[in-house]
């Protein structure tokens, strides 16, 4: 059974030379993380290793290079100033698709989890806690680490779907009301609100809709419900989720494994059988998704050539975002019958600096989306269709959806 402790007592079961998994997106375990950091001289050869956090990784600032080394399969916005340094001692990237993560991660795999930090609900009468927002990977590593430790949390929502831990499964608990992580999806702009209609107008009705999270996707999220017949099924949601579910019939489904907003809707989907979580192994599971018809899946990129070739994680050779899901999303569009996969995009960065569409990707920089898988392509300029065209057929579509600023340096350059 679970052996309630203060934070401090739960650090000291770590041994140094492991390797930590901590949770990612919203889940944000604050009271762990606080006594990690001051009490990080105990260690001098540990691996901390997560995910996406929509946290302030506050855990990276003591000790980083010195007492621990950090490595993650995804590269938030707060991590890029690491990046640009380049110092291996202090992190390090794995490239992985979600869809493998459970095969990355695991006894004998190339991360060996030995100790794993979950935020979970608090206890419930069956015995059980609930991961609550933030399921994805987390169900996973917690079977496969020798010690885990979870930060019970009493604003935690209890969500349905595959979510509950027994408190048998559990090593050490630390009990918090701390705020939960919220996520904001930001303003959109008008060209913003360009490539939601471009978008929208390309999912047929009765799809399965997946898409990430920010100002486009909950922009997406919110328009879905006057389309006839959609349901989600998605890695993560976020705010427009109490919209959407509001405006649509009670049979509309959920499926998802995080969730990225504020308390209300977190308190929304508290014990709300509309809303389904679960597991990496089902949110990300190509094969099964594909049997869904019509799966609709919208991502974006930072750049594409002309070639259609989409990177999606580095600007030259900097790591800014990760693999992620995006492949597996477009992987089961493309096979399934009458699918779409859509990579939305404004054309240009801020200010129309550089154009987003390119003749080539930036020297350093990765492909995230080979040319083949790639199907649609939006920015606020329209809608280009690539598959099965011809290299000068994707040319002439990508260059008609570019900023006119940039249309005739493109065209140049063929």
């Amino acid at each position: 059974m679970v052996k309630i402790v203060e934070p401090q007592e739960a650090v000291d079961q770590i041994n140094d030379g492991s390797h930590l998994v901590f949770p990612g997106s919203c889940a944000n375990p604050v009271r762990f993380y606080e006594a990690f950091s001051q009490d990080i001289e105990r260690f001098s050869d540990l691996t901390v290793c997560s995910g996406l956090s929509l946290g302030d990784y506050r855990f990276l600032e003591t000790g980083l290079g010195t007492n621990f080394h950090y490595k993650t399969w995804q590269a938030a916005p707060k991590l890029r100033k690491l990046f640009k340094e380049n110092d291996r001692r202090k992190i390090s990237f794995i490239p992985t698709r979600l869809s493998d993560l459970d095969q990355v991660v695991r006894q004998g795999g190339a991360v060996s989890p030995d100790a794993v930090v979950i935020q979970t609900s608090m206890p419930q009468s069956d015995g059980t806690v609930s991961l609550g927002i933030s399921v994805g990977p987390n169900l996973h590593f917690s079977s496969e680490a020798t010690l885990v430790i979870a930060e019970m949390n009493s604003n935690m929502p209890v969500t349905c779907g595959n979510t509950r831990i027994r408190l048998e499964e559990i090593d050490y608990g630390i009990e918090s009301s701390e705020a939960l992580t919220i996520y904001d999806t930001g303003e959109a702009g008008p060209r913003d609100q360009k490539i939601v209609e471009y978008v929208l107008s390309l999912v047929p009705d009765n799809a399965w809709v997946q898409f990430g999270v920010g100002a486009i996707p909950d922009r997406v999220l919110a328009g879905l419900s006057d389309i006839k017949g959609v349901n989600l099924f998605s890695g993560m949601l976020s705010q427009s989720l109490v919209q959407f579910l509001e405006a649509t019939p009670s049979s509309t489904k959920v499926i998802n494994g995080e969730l990225a907003g504020n308390q209300a809707l977190y308190d929304y989907c508290h014990l709300n059988e509309r809303v389904e979580m679960a597991p990496l192994s089902k949110t990300h599971n190509f094969f099964e998704l594909a049997k869904l018809q019509p799966f609709v899946s919208i991502n974006s990129a930072i750049e594409i050539d002309l070639h259609g070739q989409s990177n999606g994680e580095t600007i030259g050779p900097i790591q800014m975002s990760g693999v992620g899901g995006s492949l597996d999303y477009i992987q089961a569009a493309l096979l399934s019958k009458g699918g779409v996969s859509i990579l939305a995009m404004p054309s240009s960065t801020n200010g129309d600096k550089h154009s987003k569409i390119v003749p080539s990707l930036a020297s350093g920089s990765v492909v995230t989306t080979p040319r083949y898988c790639v199907d649609y392509v939006i920015t606020e300029y329209g809608i280009a269709s690539l598959r099965g065209k011809t290299l000068w057929e994707r040319a002439d579509e990508l260059i008609g959806i570019a900023h006119p600023k940039f249309r005739d340096e493109l065209a140049n350059s063929l």
